[in-house]
């Protein structure tokens, strides 16, 4: 094994990793694409690939570290010409460095949020403004920034991923890919500098194909035609604001230059939009138009195919009550509640990947002691988590930061009677230290079982979303609780607990049937997280009320059942508990009591089947296509 420095892994000896590759060439070769994001779970080669791109381009990466300070990253005051002068001058941070380089951030999910925001303002304008006790300055910082991050620790808000140019996300590997990837890690680790050797032809063709698309890009057009495709792309995933249009502009004209072309094709735009859109998409929409019904012979096969499976006697009366629905819905009628015969059983449906529907990225309030997790940033009051930054005191002067406290002094030094002293310090220059870490939440989830859900077995889905969102928050360490209403009650069926197993349990045996009281069970949560939230002061709760909005279980005898559900949603709120609504209804026709209910609460608000991730990308080429 050969000895002494060698460089890192080659950009072109990396197995797979095709958008990212393609990303990452496209915002080096052109100065409009900023900031670059690849998504992916951990061992994936993200860090390996984004340092890599110092082989294949003249800039210096470099790497900015999660434990950096603000005055270390935008800069502060220069301690030692203050002591020697006693003038407060600015000291550049790190960000001087990567003028005219490229910045790298690995984990920027984990970063703190304001510094984060503050990266992103320099990287769109170029400046760096340092406000910082007697200094106001500033200097230049053109750069690129290259950013990964796994979305399994925890996400960034939607508003960070929009800042980014470029997303792309780290597949699944194949298991030939999986075979050569160990063998070149053999061979690298074996002989580093051969191994460079080997792939040196490789790396000098793609720093010419870099620089022959430089060139060409400036000549790069782009039709009115195509610019209409994009701009219709972006409606369609309710892309806020302009940046994705731009953004799309921006990397087909890169696509094609990549690819030695002068005009930008179609296939051009396909390639952008994966890169482009699937961070942008807004899950917050409103829900498209109902179906038209299908053909009378697609029904009649279905009929057919549903018959040969029907063993029981219970899923021949669920038959033909679903076959009653269908024909209440095609004549514009309101769906019948499911008889009460028998309690029915329906076994968990298909899980997925789940969206950020929580959008939990926001800031807990200061002073508070939330258990640990993966979830949300909390300010900390026990003294435990990262240094973020520093603060003035008031009252108690524990956990002092002595960094910022010798910046406070140092411009005094010369004025202070130091008695024999190095360095004097007054109380006055004291600066404590504000910690900041990651909590979890507590869920809740309110699930919809009355006889409603039986259509078409619903509850089949339901129940295979519900356990795909449990075990997205067992992953972010929330605690997690279950309530179930049907017939004429609510039943508390799992408190709040960290046992997914147990969750899994209460939710596979949850049966299925009766009536619909979702005025007692709105009444009875509210109750329970109001105390809830008196004993865990601080802590963000959440309910998640999976149901199609649709009751008939008032809770004053003779009152119309839905219009007494929207006047409690009105009434319903308890602090830092917050409300999402999961609209569970399906079929032809879709009604709007789940969403109606969402506004009434002021909640966020989802269809069952927006909470699947992975269904974007074919949404995004069957637009294209279409």
């Amino acid at each position: 094994m050969s000895a002494g420095p060698v460089s890192g892994f080659p950009f072109t000896a990396v197995v797979g990793m095709d958008d990212s590759k393609r990303a990452l060439e496209c915002a080096l070769i052109n100065p409009s694409i900023k900031a670059v994001l690849i998504r992916g779970r951990c061992g994936s080669a993200k860090t390996t690939l984004a340092r890599a791109v110092g082989s294949i381009t003249d800039r210096m990466v470099v790497n900015c570290p999660l434990n950096i300070t603000d005055e270390q990253l935008f800069g502060g005051i220069d301690v030692e010409q203050a002591m020697r002068t006693g003038e407060a001058t600015l000291q550049p941070g790190l960000l001087s460095k990567a003028d005219g380089n490229i910045l790298y951030i690995d984990d920027i999910n984990l970063m703190d949020r304001g510094m984060l925001a503050g990266i992103l303002d320099v990287i769109a304008t170029g400046v760096v403004n340092v406000e910082r006790g007697p200094i106001s300055s500033s200097y230049h910082c053109d750069t690129t920034l290259i950013a990964t991050m796994n979305p399994d620790d925890c996400d960034v808000s939607s508003h960070v991923l929009d800042r980014f140019d470029l997303c792309a996300y780290s597949p699944e590997m194949t298991e030939e890919q999986r075979a050569s990837i160990l063998q070149r890690n053999m061979e690298f680790c074996d002989d580093q500098e051969g191994f460079l050797k080997s792939f040196s032809k490789t790396e000098e063709a793609e720093r010419r194909k870099m620089a022959t698309a430089s060139k060409i890009l400036s000549m790069v057009t782009i039709s009115d035609e195509l610019i209409d495709v994009i701009s219709e792309l972006c409606i369609k995933v309710g892309a806020d604001g302009l940046r994705g249009d731009l953004a799309m502009v921006n990397c087909s004209k890169s696509l094609a230059a990549l690819n030695g072309r002068d005009e930008v094709m179609k296939k051009d735009v396909e390639e952008a939009a994966v890169l482009c859109l699937p961070h942008r998409r807004n899950y917050d929409q409103p829900p498209p138009p109902p179906e038209e019904p299908q053909e009378q012979d697609e029904d009649d096969g279905q009929q057919q195919n549903d018959d040969q499976n029907e063993t029981s006697e219970q899923d021949e009366d669920q038959q033909q009550y679903d076959d009653h629905q269908d024909d209440l819905e095609q004549n514009g009628q309101p769906p019948m509640e499911m008889p009460d015969l028998e309690e029915m059983m329906f076994e968990i449906g298909r899980q997925f990947r789940v969206i950020d529907y929580l959008d939990s990225n926001e800031r807990l309030p200061s002073r508070t002691k939330t258990r640990k997790g993966r979830r949300v940033m909390a300010i900390s009051a026990d003294g435990t988590g990262r240094y973020a930054r520093s603060k003035i005191p008031v009252g108690d002067k524990r956990d002092i930061a002595f960094d910022a406290t010798l910046r406070a002094a140092a411009p005094y030094q010369n004025v202070r009677e130091r008695n024999g002293l190095s360095f004097v310090i007054e109380p006055q220059d004291i600066r404590t230290k504000v910690r900041e870490r990651r909590s979890g939440n507590t869920l809740l989830f309110l699930v919809d079982a009355s006889g409603s859900l039986g259509v078409r077995k619903r509850m089949s889905t339901v129940k295979g979303a519900i356990l795909s969102m449990l075990k997205e928050s067992y992953v972010k360490r929330d605690r997690i609780g279950m309530m179930a209403f049907r017939r004429d009650s609510a039943e508390m069926i799992l408190p709040p607990t960290k046992s997914v197993e147990y969750s899994y349990k209460c939710l596979e045996e949850m049966p299925t049937g009766g009536k619909t009281p979702l005025s007692e069970a709105l009444i009875r949560v509210n109750e329970y997280m109001t105390a809830y939230a008196r004993c865990h002061v601080g802590e963000r709760c959440f309910v998640i009320l999976v149901t199609d909005g649709r009751a008939n279980v008032p809770l004053q005898e003779g009152k119309d059942a839905n219009e007494e559900v929207q006047r409690i949603a009105e009434d319903i709120g308890v602090p830092n508990v917050r409300w999402i609504v999961v609209d569970a209804s399906g079929g032809f026709m879709r009604f709007d009591n789940a969403q109606r209910l969402a506004e009434k609460m002021g909640a966020r608000y989802f269809r069952l089947e927006d909470l699947d991730a992975d269904r974007f990308a074919e949404g995004v080429k069957a637009a294209i296509d279409s």
